[in-house]
């Protein structure tokens, strides 16, 4: 804390986000998210705020707290990079820009760097957290038992997850409800007459794939409808990769009239591949996870489960200034669900 003096000459301690919280009787997390502007947070408790932080002379001063960590203002955002493809992942990229709006206003910087592969991600963290070049980070594509999770636990600095894990370990985590999203799909296919329902997603190794197969799974039950694995293909979420698998379905002896699929991206490339095949696209259902307006100017209609991506990523790098802000996990673990929105 800051050593200051009033204006009688006598020592005082500055106001901290732990102190106003504590008068204000609110979460150190509510505090600093008011202090950054945060609209989440009301308007009535937000001027509190502000007004306890002018009488109480609270000052943001980060020299104390990099001193004492060795850690910087600086964030980063390890994020599990995609093969190279010819256009751009909307999603990937609007999940990017809200994460760079979720510093804005406060002390803190952020940069992205993207990596491919397992252990080049594992070297990327190592190198952040031994060079501490970062004062928090976040990380994406989790796994049930995430070994980046556990040696980021050991190490103490400050990190956000985009999705869960299973580690006994508790962490602070970002995540949409994927099974929710899977079983609403699959419902909603299952409502409109199908019986053969495909489904096309990355392997069950990373969590939020498990939790979409299981979701898919429930609903079938749900709807009377028996598992078939025969139409379930986990692949890479890349064309190269969600063409051949759509082509495969579609060439079952029983196919598929619908598919469940993960995003925009692989949504273009099973319609392509049905037309590639002479099939005419709108006469087969597709129901997608979406996190931008992709799908409203896409033939043809695709319904689909949406969360905005940008506010996924808003999220994660304000929820990793309030861990490096010294936050409770308590308030830094979240589950939001998907909209449906249909397009038919």
């Amino acid at each position: 804390m800051l050593d200051e003096r009033d204006n009688g000459g006598s020592r005082k301690v500055a106001a901290t986000i732990t102190s106003i919280a504590e008068a204000l009787s609110l979460s150190p997390s509510t505090v600093s998210r008011a202090l950054r502007g945060d609209t989440a947070v009301r308007a009535d408790t937000s001027l509190r705020v502000q007004e306890a932080a002018r009488e109480m002379g609270y000052r943001r001063d980060y020299r104390g707290v990099n001193l004492r960590t060795g850690r910087t203002n600086t964030l980063c955002a390890i994020l599990a990079a995609q093969p190279i493809m010819e256009f751009g992942d909307p999603a990937t990229m609007h999940l990017m820009q809200g994460m760079i709006a979720g510093v804005e206003g406060t002390d803190f910087n952020l940069v992205i760097q993207p990596v491919m592969g397992e252990a080049e991600q594992m070297r990327a963290l190592h190198d952040a957290v031994e060079a501490r070049r970062a004062g928090g980070i976040i990380i994406d594509l989790t796994r049930p038992k995430d070994d980046r999770v556990a040696y980021l636990v050991e190490s103490g600095v400050p990190f956000v997850t985009f999705g869960r894990t299973e580690l006994q370990t508790p962490h602070a985590f970002f995540d949409i409800d994927n099974q929710h999203a899977a079983e609403v799909a699959t419902l909603e296919l299952a409502r409109r007459g199908h019986r053969r329902i495909g489904l096309i997603d990355p392997p069950v190794d990373f969590l939020f794939s498990a939790q979409r197969r299981a979701g898919y799974v429930e609903a079938l039950a749900a709807a009377g409808l028996p598992y078939d694995p025969a139409l379930i293909i986990e692949t890479q979420i890349v064309p190269a990769h969600i063409g051949p698998a759509t082509v495969a379905l579609l060439g079952l002896d029983d196919p598929p009239t619908a598919f469940v699929l993960p995003n925009e991206v692989s949504t273009l490339a099973a319609v392509e591949a049905c037309r590639s095949l002479g099939r005419d696209p709108s006469a087969i259902d597709f129901v997608s996870r979406d996190g931008t307006s992709f799908f409203d100017f896409f033939v043809p209609d695709v319904s689909s489960c949406y969360y905005p991506q940008i506010e996924a990523g808003r999220a994660l790098s304000s929820m990793l200034v309030e861990a490096a802000e010294g936050a409770s996990l308590d308030d830094l673990q979240r589950v939001v669900r998907t909209t449906f929105v249909p397009r038919d």
